[in-house]
């Protein structure tokens, strides 16, 4: 299940309040968030989960590949 909570990006604010690291929103921490675009799994090293920061940057990276996929597919077409 998608929850802030889950998300790498979710900042934990205490009273399960959770800020977006990206949108700077606040939130509860078990609201679902199936259709955020910048949801990602909490990635763990170490026994320490990364940084939101960290997270943001494998996200927008990922964004960009697809944006790539769909531009150059788009190109191509006659």
């Amino acid at each position: 299940m998608k929850t802030c909570r889950n998300c790498g990006l979710g900042i934990e604010e205490g009273s399960d309040q959770i800020t977006c690291f990206k949108y700077k929103t606040t939130s509860n921490s078990e609201q679902e968030k199936d259709d955020c675009l910048y949801f990602i799994e909490k990635i763990i090293e170490d026994d320490e989960p990364l940084p939101p920061i960290q997270h943001l940057l494998l996200v927008e990276q990922e964004l960009k590949k697809g944006k790539m996929k769909i531009s150059i597919n788009d190109g191509f077409r006659l």
